[in-house]
Order: structure tokens, then C-alpha cells, then sequence
């Protein structure tokens, strides 16, 4: 049987990185953003004027669609996704079925983010190519966002792993890699 995970958390919180490597031992990548935006593209939509509950229920049913592409083919399946939060993890009817883990980097300060936005930034990255202050803008967002994923992931009884940044990221992120493919 296979194996559906989600991982969920911040921005700039390695993610994608582990999604990749996950790629690497035999897992699909499903990226809600690249989703999110093929969608946004093709049919003129926007998540972000969408109500709760009809984005909620779009990531209800991708969410199901693989656990049962999992249970039929024995597939692994990571869900690479930024938008869903520990609150509607908690509300998944099959929330059984998967493995959640919220990456953050909640102990850092705004300076040692907005360093980690720099370097770990592709230069295809949308962060990238942002101006100093829209720069500064997303750093106050993902300081304020650590801080909700630590109330949240507790309230909601989720994992959160504390990616930390610089030299720490990889390590963690090669121990997180280790647990979900043994």
C-alpha cells in the first residue's frame, strides 16, 4: 500500500526541497500552487476570492483522490501545499490516511528570514525578483506566520518541524526524509 504525505508550513521553509527528494525515492509531486495557478490560468479563477469552504473542499477532494491512487496502485504521493493550515488538516474526513508535517522556522528572527529568503531563492523564484520593501513585506508575513503555524499545529495536535536555516536546513531536512521513506 502506498503512502500519501502532506507537507504544509511556511514559506521559504524547505517544502519544495523535501518534495523533491521525496521525488527521488519513487514519490509523485502534486505542487497546490503550480495546481492552484494551472486552474487560476485555464478557467479565469481566483482561489483567493473563493470562500473558505469551496477551497477547502477543491483540497478535501485532490487530498481523497490520491489516498485512493495510493490504496489502488500502491502509490506514494506528496502534497506540496502552502494555503491549508492545521485547522483544515483537522477537518479532512480521512485525515487517518496521511501524514502531515508543518515545516516552519519559528525561532528565527526577521533578520535570519529574510537571510534565508536570499539564499535559498532560485533565481526563478518569484522572491526573487521582488523589490527591497515588497521583500521586507513577505519577511513581517512569515515572522507572523511561524508564529500562527506554532499556535496552530499544537491546537490542532500537528507535526511541526522546525526547519532552522543556514547549515541546520539540510540536516533536518535529511532526518524528516529518512522518517517518511522508512
Amino acid at each position: 500500500m502506498g503512502k500519501v504525505v502532506i507537507l504544509g508550513g511556511n514559506a521559504r521553509s524547505g517544502k519544495s526541497t523535501l518534495a523533491h527528494m521525496l521525488s527521488k525515492s519513487n514519490y509523485t509531486v502534486i505542487s497546490f500552487d503550480i495546481l492552484q495557478s494551472v486552474i487560476e490560468e485555464s478557467f479565469n479563477l481566483s482561489f483567493d476570492k473563493m470562500d473558505e469552504e469551496m477551497r477547502f473542499n477543491f483540497f478535501q477532494n485532490i487530498v481523497n483522490k490520491y489516498i485512493k491512487e495510493s490504496e489502488i496502485n500502491d502509490l506514494n504521493v506528496v502534497l506540496d501545499m502552502y494555503d491549508y493550515l492545521p485547522k483544515d488538516i483537522d477537518r479532512l474526513e480521512n485525515k487517518e490516511k496521511v501524514e502531515v508535517y508543518f515545516l516552519a522556522y519559528p525561532n528565527q528572527t526577521k533578520e535570519e528570514i529574510k537571510y534565508n529568503i536570499i539564499h535559498y531563492a532560485e533565481p526563478t523564484d518569484w522572491i526573487a525578483q521582488v523589490n527591497e520593501n515588497y521583500l521586507n513585506s513577505c519577511v513581517d508575513r512569515f515572522y507572523d506566520r511561524n508564529a500562527m503555524l506554532v499556535v496552530e499545529c499544537e491546537k490542532y495536535n500537528q507535526t511541526l518541524i522546525d526547519t532552522k536555516g543556514k547549515e541546520e536546513r539540510p540536516k533536518v531536512l535529511e532526518k524528516l526524509y529518512n522518517k517518511i521513506t522508512k
